[in-house]
């Protein structure tokens, strides 16, 4: 799933993006996922944010 929006502050594009795995870190559809990554970059691919966590 990708999300593009524009930063408030610095006017800078940034896309957000959720991939989602399965227990043997397979990817997956999100109905059939353990776990996923959440990740925010700018324009050119740079890694603003990351973050990593289980579905109940």
């Amino acid at each position: 799933m990708l999300i593009g929006r524009i930063d408030g502050n610095s006017k800078k594009s940034i896309r957000s993006e959720i991939r989602y795995f399965d227990n043997d870190q397979n990817p997956v559809s999100r109905d059939r996922a353990t776990w996923a990554v959440f990740r925010e970059v700018d324009e050119n691919g740079v890694l603003i944010f990351e973050a990593q966590g289980f579905i109940d």
